[in-house]
């Protein structure tokens, strides 16, 4: 296990994405990256006023952590004639371009597991090198998956 270190902003920003308040009331994700083994908030990243901004702006050569707190409807099934109501579900993005070099590449999947455990209430995990696997349709879908 690689012996990474988190700095305290990165508590204190997730749980204010959780509750949705002070500087990310309006902001459904927070950015973090590791540089020298601390991992930190990207502040540029977090600072898109969209998700879809945002993934328009990832990086092609370095890895990134998403925090993404994502609303949607729940669907009705088959037999329902209505939808269930809305969800919200927190989810740990790992994004891993292809053009990431292999020590940092090995780095991030290593340190994904650490951030799952230091950072509670994470409903799904998920590693992505490629926009069209976190679009919002696939996001949903996969949480789909775990719901039902």
């Amino acid at each position: 296990m690689l012996k990474a270190k988190i700095n305290e902003e990165c508590f204190e920003m997730y749980n204010d994405l959780k509750m949705s308040k002070g500087s990310l009331v309006d902001k459904p994700f927070l950015v973090m990256k590791m540089e020298n083994n601390v991992i930190e908030i990207d502040s540029e990243l977090t600072n898109f006023n969209s998700f879809e901004e945002l993934c328009q702006h990832l990086p092609e050569n370095h890895a990134r952590f998403i925090f993404y707190h994502l609303e949607f409807e729940m669907p009705k099934s088959d037999y329902q004639l209505c939808n269930e109501g809305k969800r919200s579900k927190m989810m740990l993005i790992t994004w891993i371009p292809g053009k990431t070099n292999v020590k940092e590449k090995f780095q991030t999947a290593g340190t994904c597991h650490f951030l799952k455990q230091s950072f509670p209430g994470i409903f799904l995990s998920i590693q992505a090198c490629a926009l069209d696997e976190i679009g919002r349709k696939e996001l949903i879908s996969k949480c789909l998956t775990f719901t039902k």
